[in-house]
């Protein structure tokens, strides 16, 4: 990925792979951004007028034409349209909806939010809130997958991509991964909205959406089971096993002469990728080889 287009993605609180953050954190420029981010989240933004600053600029970049174009005032100019560039990713970043943001990659995290309500974030996903504003509004945006311990009290909400969760205290689990959503219900009761239609799940109920098409569903256990760093599969499809050990990992992983539909029961652990590979290929009767962070799997 371009230089520009990582510092893009940053800047839009975009989640970023493995590789784009070390490639990130590589850049000369990382330290400059890394504290203009802490900074920006110690204090309160005034009203950002973006119409009358893109205005002022265009008024300035119109100008131009009648100033000397030496490559001193161009390389002014190109600094003073970085910053209003920045400002503007900063304030739309830090200021406008959340000022907390918990990132996974190939791991996990467990933490309060500012209720006490426990967050579990598997990995490959990004949780974000804001802190400031909690007491008014319990409020999260969830991109990848959690589970939740809800603190009683006010209404509890979670946006997703694909659909809105709210509760007033209950234990649940959500994913979001990239076309598939799912919500698990453990306690007490989840109203999920999905556009113009509402579920109501209770202990042991499950939604699952796809392809545009809700699918009920029940569970006997009593919390997730990657919480316990093992994935688990009934007739899935192979396809969305490797997504899950990509996710869990961190890594690439390549097929060959495999066809992506097959159905798979089994697991995998999270602590270690080789007895993970084996756990998915030996019973597929399919060899594996690791090439730094990709992997290919292929029939012999």
């Amino acid at each position: 990925m371009k230089k520009e287009d990582l510092i893009n993605k940053w800047l839009n609180n975009d989640q970023l792979t493995k590789q784009e953050s070390e490639a990130f954190e590589k850049l000369d420029v990382y330290d400059s951004y890394v504290k203009i981010s802490e900074t920006a989240k110690k204090f309160s933004a005034a009203d950002y007028d973006t119409a009358s600053n893109l205005k002022n600029l265009t008024k300035v970049l119109s100008n131009r034409k009648k100033m000397p174009q030496n490559k001193s005032y161009i390389k002014i100019l190109t600094s003073v349209a970085a910053v209003f560039v920045i400002g503007i990713g900063l304030y739309f970043s830090f200021f406008k909806d959340y000022d907390t943001t918990i990132k996974t990659i190939s791991d996990k995290s467990t933490f309060n939010l500012p209720d006490s309500s426990m967050v579990r974030l598997n990995a490959t996903s990004t949780l974000t809130y804001n802190k400031k504003n909690w007491e008014n509004e319990r409020k999260v945006s969830l991109q990848g997958e959690a589970y939740f311990k809800v603190a009683k009290g006010k209404k509890f909400d979670v946006h997703t991509p694909s659909g809105l969760i709210s509760v007033i205290g209950t234990r649940f689990n959500i994913k979001q991964r990239e076309n598939l959503f799912e919500v698990v219900c453990y306690e007490g009761v989840v109203s999920v909205t999905i556009g113009d239609e509402i579920k109501y799940l209770r202990a042991g109920d499950a939604l699952e959406y796809n392809s545009n098409t809700i699918k009920d569903k029940t569970v006997a256990d009593k919390e997730p089971k990657w919480y316990y760093n093992k994935s688990y599969f009934f007739k899935t499809p192979f396809s969305r096993v490797i997504k899950e050990l990509e996710w869990q990992y961190g890594v690439t992983l390549e097929t060959k002469n495999i066809d992506p539909a097959i159905l798979f029961t089994g697991n995998f652990v999270h602590s270690d990728i080789e007895i993970a590979l084996k756990s998915i290929t030996i019973p597929m009767r399919l060899k594996y080889v690791i090439n730094d962070k990709t992997v290919t799997l292929y029939k012999e």
